[in-house]
């Protein structure tokens, strides 16, 4: 009963997630001017469409082998980054193959783009929010993680009571054992994010009528809250797992410290955040704008 409850649980935040996407999308609509031929822009928006399901299932794919790379909870930890990672590339190889412009005749557009004009107002600080708060915690775990009875430092938090009469450790702990892998994919998602960013933001436009430039506007904006949303998913789900296995370790110690179970609470708190964070962004990967001509 006790392995059906995280399944189910799981279950029931992706169905809030497609249910606030559905009215992300109804309510995200995108105006731009009538008239225009814009045959190219369709054109890039299916080739970045099939790009970034190209990257969704090499990024299954990969989470699946990290799931079975280590039994020790290290491939569990690292299977919804590696997956984002994944979605990552794929998106980068769709801004990639958007063609540049051509023909006898070609112009230029004379203006300064910057990756603060299209990155969502909400998600991107969320992101950076996230991110602080997981290198934090990881550096304060591993800081305090013991060597488990293998010999295998960062695993367990080992604790003694005051008078040390009694020693106790408890595991797992996401100490360095744990932090170290972890730490080195977010920072390879977050370099990623950031040169898919800088792509979406200077690649050149492939039309100047105002209405190729509103939608071209629209699908950048689009582009970078994908960005956005899968490094916000590389973060708060490997955030949420070690803060509920942090907290359920500083619950099992709570007898040797009175400070435990406080701190075990916070980090339900820490665990809350990052899992309702985590419905934001699935929401957001699958909503999408509806571009109506004015």
């Amino acid at each position: 009963m006790a392995a059906v409850i995280p399944h189910a649980l799981a279950v029931v935040l992706v169905l809030v997630a497609v249910l606030l996407a559905v009215l992300m999308s109804l309510n995200r609509e995108v105006r731009v001017p009538a008239g225009g031929h814009l045959p190219v822009l369709r054109a890039t928006t299916g080739r970045r469409l099939w790009s970034r399901l190209a990257g969704l299932v090499v990024g299954i794919a990969a989470s699946w082998l990290a799931l079975t790379w280590d039994g020790l909870g290290r491939g569990a930890m690292l299977a919804a980054p590696v997956l984002g990672i994944g979605l990552l590339m794929g998106t980068l190889a769709g801004e990639l193959a958007v063609p540049r412009p051509h023909g006898p005749i070609r112009g230029a557009s004379l203006e300064i783009r910057r990756a603060r004009d299209y990155l969502p107002r909400f998600s991107a600080p969320l992101a950076a929010a996230l991110s602080l708060v997981a290198v934090v915690l990881l550096s304060v775990t591993s800081a305090t993680a013991s060597a488990d009875d293998l010999g295998r430092s960062g695993r367990v938090l080992a604790m003694s009571s005051p008078d040390g009469a009694v020693r106790s450790a408890t595991g797992p702990w996401p100490g360095w054992f744990y932090a170290w892998p972890m730490l080195a994919v977010l920072a390879v998602a977050f370099l990623l994010s950031a040169l898919v960013t800088h792509r979406v933001v200077q690649r050149g436009r492939p039309g100047l009528d105002p209405a190729a430039r509103a939608v071209d506007d629209a699908q950048r904006a689009h582009s970078a809250r994908v960005v956005t949303a899968a490094y916000g998913l590389c973060v708060a789900l490997p955030l949420t797992g070690v803060a509920v296995v942090a907290a359920g370790a500083l619950f099992r110690q709570s007898d040797l410290a009175g400070w435990a179970a406080p701190g075990a609470f916070a980090l339900l708190g820490v665990a809350l955040l990052a899992a309702g964070s985590a419905v934001w962004y699935l929401a957001e990967l699958l909503s999408r704008p509806r571009i109506r001509a004015s």
